[in-house]
């Protein structure tokens, strides 16, 4: 089984999942509130809740997944703030966290709130000269090409869980894989990793699909894991990616998965977690990396596959 194979959905999928992601229980103190446990909220309607989880992440520095912070300014405004969902804006425009297209336009009671507010055509503004930033900073036809072979990698994944993920199934997809991580060798060697300043964070999740799916050559993926590591402690990626290719390298190497990202479908058709490192601290990792808890991501991915996840 090759979970994580299909990107998963970011911030404007993750809500309408919100009731997917129960946090298990765990001995002893209760763990720092994550940005799974504000999804929780919000799709609870408690978004003040939400609102002061968010903000002692924000203020921890905790992690969130690509474009997370955009939960933060929903919550915020939908409780009432709209100050200081503003403020929150004027703070992350600069650090290219935010999906401007969503802010801009995307439904939601508090971003909507937002954009009725007196304020929201100066945020345009700061939007529009942003993105003008963004854009004088990009190698644009790298990026496009980035997207255009993530979605045909997408395609072929899609197409691999849809005939039922078996190994005919999947070597469809691996001809995709051989194809996108022998011209992305050639591009890391001439211009280093592509990161999110030069092709935008789309671009980049794009590549490291590109890699993370490289299963045919696990030399590469190794190779590219600390040039991953090193971009998503720049800002230039994200720590989950990281932390998602590090289970791939590892075990590829005979080693147990760190993070737990990784299973395999027994015979009887049920999906186990494949040989992992110090499950008590396992969630703490998670954590640690934006990951949500291991019975959350379990559910996500049954509900993936449409089968059972143990």
């Amino acid at each position: 089984m090759r979970p994580c194979s299909i990107s998963l959905p970011h911030l404007t999928n993750v809500v309408s999942t919100a009731l997917l992601l129960s946090a298990p229980l765990l001995a002893g103190a209760a763990p720092p509130a994550t940005f799974f446990d504000a999804v929780e909220q919000y799709g609870a309607d408690d978004v003040a809740g939400c609102t002061r989880t968010l903000d002692t992440l924000y203020r921890s520095g905790g992690t969130f997944p690509a474009g997370g912070e955009l939960l933060l300014i929903e919550c915020a405004a939908a409780s009432g703030d709209r100050a200081a969902a503003l403020a929150y804006i004027d703070t992350l425009l600069p650090t290219g966290r935010l999906p401007l297209d969503d802010l801009r336009t995307k439904a939601r009671p508090g971003l909507d709130a937002l954009r009725a507010d007196p304020a929201w055509p100066a945020v345009l503004q700061r939007i529009a000269a942003e993105e003008h930033t963004r854009t004088a900073q990009r190698d644009a036809p790298l990026r496009d090409a980035l997207l255009q072979r993530e979605a045909k990698d997408q395609a072929a994944q899609h197409a691999a869980v849809a005939a039922g993920g078996g190994a005919a199934a999947w070597a469809q997809a691996r001809s995709v894989s051989v194809e996108n991580a022998t011209w992305l060798k050639t591009v890391v060697a001439e211009k280093g990793w592509p990161g999110t300043s030069r092709v935008g964070s789309d671009g980049a999740k794009a590549a490291w699909v590109i890699v993370q799916h490289a299963d045919h050559d696990p030399a590469f993926q190794a190779a590219m894991l600390p040039l991953i590591e090193t971009a998503a402690k720049r800002g230039e990626g994200d720590l989950a990616d990281y932390a998602l290719l590090t289970d791939r390298v590892l075990l590829a190497q005979g080693k147990p998965q760190r993070y737990g990202s990784q299973f395999k479908e027994n015979a009887d058709g049920v999906f186990e977690l494949r040989p992992t490192v110090d499950m008590d601290g396992l969630d703490a990792r998670r954590r640690e990396v934006g990951l949500q808890p291991l019975a959350a991501y379990k559910a996500v991915l049954a509900e993936m596959y449409g089968k059972q996840v143990r």
